[in-house]
């Protein structure tokens, strides 16, 4: 039974992965808009994406031969559900903007548990696997807040300052107390300090300086944690989900 399981679920990630990849192509994804809020990352930045797409097709085509590998089980579900979440986000971005709020967060939640259940599960895939969950939960953590602010109405100053702070926060939380691996702390703090950069270029555009200030520390803390953290990584890891 469990044999069995695995292998629907290694299909299912296959698929969902799948459909993940080739959904920007027909949903002609892009986040390159001159009407965007200020905190939100120039066009050439959401290039990221590219590599999460790659990236999850690469771990989903891997897990079809480790379909009994207890590690990719667990992981079946959760990734799974974030990359259905990925389709679901382009579908409501074209059509009811404001239901990509509560499918990021859940996108976000499901690579939470992912990168919680994958180290030292996936064989001599940890790496890939850790990589791809962090580059993937990385860019969500601060893009979740940032999508916020595209659904707003002409948001304030003191709430994209709001969001930003959220963005720098949870980008900082996921790296101390999710990420339990270097490949996982690394691959998140990259792309969560690549996102962070994307603000601060485009609020000095705008001219908006407080704004460019608190993206550029707070991407400067991020490298700061990836670098010299590992012990605080350590201690708030915790047990296995």
């Amino acid at each position: 039974m469990t044999g069995g399981q695995g292998r629907v679920g290694a299909w299912g990630l296959l698929v969902t992965a799948v459909l993940q990849a080739v959904g920007p192509l027909w949903a002609g994804f892009d986040q390159g808009r001159p009407d965007n809020p200020v905190v939100v990352p120039p066009g050439p930045f959401f290039a990221v994406w590219g590599l999460v797409l790659l990236g999850c097709l690469v771990v989903a085509v891997r897990g079809l031969g480790r379909a009994g590998d207890p590690g990719f089980r667990r992981l079946h579900v959760p990734l799974t559900v974030a990359q259905v979440g990925f389709v679901l986000w382009l579908v409501f971005a074209a059509r009811v903007p404001v239901l990509t709020v509560p499918v990021f967060v859940l996108m976000l939640v499901m690579l939470v548990i992912a990168l919680r259940r994958a180290p030292a599960r996936a064989g001599s895939d940890q790496v890939l696997v850790e990589a791809v969950l962090g580059v993937y939960a990385g860019w969500s953590a601060a893009a979740v807040w940032l999508n916020v602010a595209t659904v707003l109405d002409r948001p304030s100053s003191a709430v994209l300052a709001g969001l930003l702070s959220g963005a720098v926060v949870s980008t900082l939380v996921l790296i101390v107390f999710v990420c339990r691996t270097a490949a996982a702390r690394i691959a998140a703090g990259v792309t969560g300090a690549w996102a962070l950069l994307g603000v601060t270029l485009s609020a000095s555009a705008a001219g908006s300086a407080a704004l460019a200030a608190l993206a550029a520390v707070g991407g400067v803390a991020v490298v700061v944690v990836v670098v010299v953290g590992r012990r605080l990584s350590a201690r708030g890891s915790g047990g296995a989900v």
